[in-house]
């Protein structure tokens, strides 16, 4: 016997749009009054609801807002505590004088800056561009900062620009140290002037000797400082630095050792 099955309908898991997706946690008017629904069907019909109360549908066209320019009336009462253009410059006058002093003033300018606008745009108008002369520029190069060429040669005390090698220059006069920079900062420019000509020599460098790395107590020199092996017969000096009474402690040995 045959059964018959209704047909499925697809429609029924998915819900149409609009609606919010779950997880959504902005804010959704009259939520919390819907109960037994599904999170995509109950903001579905939230946003597509008209009789709720404002009458309007939550997805409205938001229309943008016109700027207006505002206009003040000629018949201002005392009272009004709205803002005035231009009314701080106007005192011990009745409040309706001091208004309409205030709106003429707040008048001028405002026709003042539309013709200032307008002059503005017509020069940009009749303007004739302008073509560059080159298109590249040569790097710019200050003689004035080289003490080479310069006649100066010291400063005076309050002096606050830059001056090339002064900064390991202590214990002296600002005129002093300054005197004795620049004539540094001469010198150096010399020996670099110098250097362009030089021609460098490619020679193979002369050999270090090879020290002895066998040897543990040199004959001829002491012992590097904070050495803290044994060195015998050191401790027999006194009055003397590391490096002295370890080279007369070593000669001492290498002799009674020779003989």
């Amino acid at each position: 016997m045959a059964v018959n099955i209704a047909a499925f309908n697809t429609d029924s898991l998915v819900t149409a749009s609009p609606y919010h997706i779950p997880g959504y946690g902005g804010y959704i008017p009259q939520r919390k009054y819907k109960i037994g629904g599904t999170f995509s069907k109950t903001t579905h019909e939230i946003l597509t609801d008209k009789d709720n109360s404002s009458g309007n549908l939550v997805l409205c066209k938001i229309e943008p807002v016109k700027e207006k320019t505002p206009q003040y009336r000629s018949n201002l009462v005392p009272g009004y505590t709205g803002y005035i253009p231009k009314g701080e410059h106007w005192f011990g006058l009745p409040y309706v004088t001091a208004c309409s002093y205030a709106k003429g003033d707040h008048h001028n300018s405002l026709t003042t800056q539309a013709k200032e606008r307008q002059r503005i745009l017509e020069n940009r108008l009749r303007a004739v561009p302008l073509n560059p002369v080159n298109c590249s520029a040569d790097a710019f190069v200050s003689k004035k900062n080289s003490y080479r060429t310069h006649t100066i040669d010291y400063h005076i005390s309050g002096y606050t620009g830059f001056l090339p090698m002064s900064r390991n220059k202590i214990s002296m006069g600002y005129p002093s140290m300054t005197k004795q920079a620049i004539a540094d900062y001469r010198e150096k420019e010399r020996q670099q002037a110098a250097m362009k000509s030089h021609v460098p020599f490619l020679g193979k460098p002369a050999e270090k000797p090879v020290l002895n790395r066998k040897v543990l107590y040199p004959a001829d020199s002491g012992m590097v400082p904070h050495y803290t092996g044994h060195i015998p017969g050191e401790k027999f000096t006194y009055g003397n630095t590391f490096g002295t009474s370890t080279n007369v402690a070593l000669k001492t040995m290498h002799n009674q050792t020779a003989k």
